[in-house]
């Protein structure tokens, strides 16, 4: 059996060496017209170009990003200094702006109003006492087990 085993194994390293050496005939006669070098010259370049469109296409919208916020602060420093007095085009967008800021207040108003029938002011207390109980428990039993 081992004698099999022998042949079977030289059978297939001769096999290998054979389809190394066909291989490395196969580049070496497509890349004597260059052929192989200009394709991974151009999957190369190709590769740079597409992580280059990656990276700036990051920092497009990170600018675009800033620029959005700065103009959300020209705005709003804007309706601050003009709300009320806003000329021409400007005057039903302060309007507008001024009526969601209300809206939002009224908004939040009635959550504030809604959790405090549901749970009130000291219930956050009883809580925070009941909290440091229990931490007060697990620290005396993680201590009897140490044996302190």
């Amino acid at each position: 059996m081992s004698e099999t085993l022998d042949k079977l194994s030289g059978t297939l390293s001769d096999l290998l060496k054979k389809a190394k050496e066909v291989g490395a005939q196969a580049v070496e006669t497509v890349d004597r017209n260059g052929t192989v070098r200009e394709a991974y010259a151009r999957g190369t370049e190709r590769t740079k170009t597409y992580a280059k469109i990656a990276k700036q296409t990051l920092e497009l919208n990170r600018e675009s990003e800033e620029l959005r916020k700065v103009y959300t602060e020209i705005g709003k420093l804007y309706f601050e200094q003009n709300g009320g007095n806003a000329p021409g085009f400007f005057a039903p967008l302060c309007a507008q702006a001024a009526a969601t800021a209300e809206k939002i207040r009224s908004l939040e108003d009635e959550i504030r109003a809604l959790r405090e029938s549901v749970m009130p002011e000291d219930a956050e207390k009883d809580i925070e006492v009941e909290i440091g109980a229990f931490d007060d428990v697990v620290s005396a039993d993680e201590d009897a087990a140490r044996g302190e």
